[in-house]
């Protein structure tokens, strides 16, 4: 089963696609790594928000703001988590946020890159049972 998070970056969006150029590769609309991580860039207009809770909206739009326009989304698989962390933090290099499907927690650079627990999970993956 495949799981998703959204990476919401401070930076201008093509600063965000020049370096999703430089670390996957580039093809049907969006990227690739080779360690099988799919990223697509969303926005508003192509149903960024379609089905978020009202809660994972409020929390978002406290954290950053406003409600951002866009943001990088990205298909990944458990095993895979350490790779979406890796992506995640180099994307918040310079600020922002990211959200996942576990929690309604918005997280930042530093709690994702130091693995912290929020509501029993990580960043990518949920509570341990």
């Amino acid at each position: 089963m495949s799981e998703n998070a959204f990476v919401f970056p401070a930076v201008p969006r093509s600063e965000a696609v020049r370096l999703l150029d430089e670390l996957a590769v580039a093809g049907h609309g969006g990227w690739a790594t080779d360690t099988r991580l799919f990223i697509w860039l969303m926005d508003v207009a192509s149903g960024l928000y379609q089905d978020w809770e009202p809660e994972d909206m409020a929390n978002l739009e406290q954290a950053v703001g406003q409600r951002p326009e866009w943001a990088v989304q990205i298909n990944y698989r458990l095993s895979r988590r350490r790779d979406l962390v890796a992506l995640a933090v180099a994307l918040l290099d310079d600020g922002g946020v990211a959200v996942d499907n576990f929690c309604s927690h918005v997280w930042t650079a530093v709690e994702i890159e130091t693995d912290t627990v929020i509501s029993g999970g990580r960043f990518g993956e949920g509570p341990v049972r």
